[in-house]
């Protein structure tokens, strides 16, 4: 049981990291759009932060795995719950 209460608090956590992430993305590219009109070059910020530059990609990788392992995660819980009521 213990398990499972820790690994609800994981997963919530993890749907919130990624949520703050992606709003964060979305807000600062339409407020840079706001103002210059023009959506910024990711690319080129990126390489502008010398050796962080690839912090910020493993970072950013990081997210998406967590991403993609809940959404794999949510299909199998989905899946199984159906078969247990099938079977029932």
């Amino acid at each position: 049981m213990g398990k499972s209460i820790f690994g609800g608090i994981g997963a919530r956590l993890s749907w919130a990291i990624i949520f703050i992430w992606f709003g964060a993305n979305l807000l600062s590219q339409a407020l840079y759009l706001g103002f210059n009109g023009e959506p910024y070059d990711a690319n080129q910020i990126l390489m502008s932060l010398g050796a962080w530059y690839w912090v910020c990609i493993v970072l950013e990788l990081i997210i998406w795995l967590t991403f993609g392992s809940l959404i794999v995660q949510k299909f199998r819980i989905d899946v199984a719950e159906k078969r247990f009521v099938d079977s029932a």
